[in-house]
């Protein structure tokens, strides 16, 4: 009961952050923010039990971000940004000791969207998406290795209510892991997808 009690205890969190905005022109902008994360009892998935819940004592993430967004010409938009996580465990438990990673927390992750207006009537855009290695769980024993992959949209408007979107994901069929729910059950990321969709606004 003592350990079934603690671990329905909630978190507690303190988080400390430092951001700055800079309008380049009108309509694109830079953002950037330093930023701390504590976190007290907390949880996590079992390495090797998907089912069940240990306790990881307290963690912290120190982090930095950077983002672009906005229109770079008048036919060219992007949005897209860069962070760095440290994300680790402050104090040691059975489970998790101190200093060890947190699981399914990457290093560094970037993304880039670009979207390009040909015509009135016809747009294409194409977007990358990148993330470091991570640890699958605090246990610190299995890698999910880091990723880039590429996406790409092409999208045309018949008339102000009806719009024609094709999206293709993952464009050049990387092999790669999206995430895991334990040190043996790892999902890998969908192959090549080609989706379409037609939008009527009314």
């Amino acid at each position: 009961l003592p350990t079934i009690t603690q671990q329905v205890k909630p978190e507690k969190f303190s988080n400390y952050e430092v951001g700055v905005k800079w309008d380049i022109r009108r309509y694109l902008s830079l953002t950037s923010a330093l930023y701390r994360l504590n976190r007290t009892n907390t949880r996590s998935i079992d390495p090797n039990n998907p089912t069940a819940i240990i306790q990881t004592g307290s963690q912290r993430t120190n982090g930095f971000e950077i983002s672009l967004n906005g229109n770079v010409t008048r036919d060219w938009s992007i949005a897209g940004g860069y962070s760095y996580q440290n994300a680790f465990i402050t104090s040691a438990t059975a489970a998790a000791a101190a200093g060890k990673q947190v699981g399914q927390v990457p290093h560094n992750t970037f993304s880039l969207w670009n979207k390009y207006q040909i015509i009135p009537k016809l747009g294409v855009g194409l977007g990358i998406i990148s993330r470091s290695d991570m640890f699958v769980a605090v246990d610190n024993t299995v890698v999910v290795p880091g990723y880039t992959r590429a996406d790409a949209a092409v999208f045309y408007s018949f008339n102000e209510r009806w719009r024609l979107q094709g999206n293709i994901e993952n464009l050049f069929n990387t092999r790669y892991f999206i995430n895991a729910d334990s040190n043996t059950n790892i999902s890998p990321g969908s192959s090549t997808a080609v989706r379409v969709g037609l939008t009527a606004r009314f």
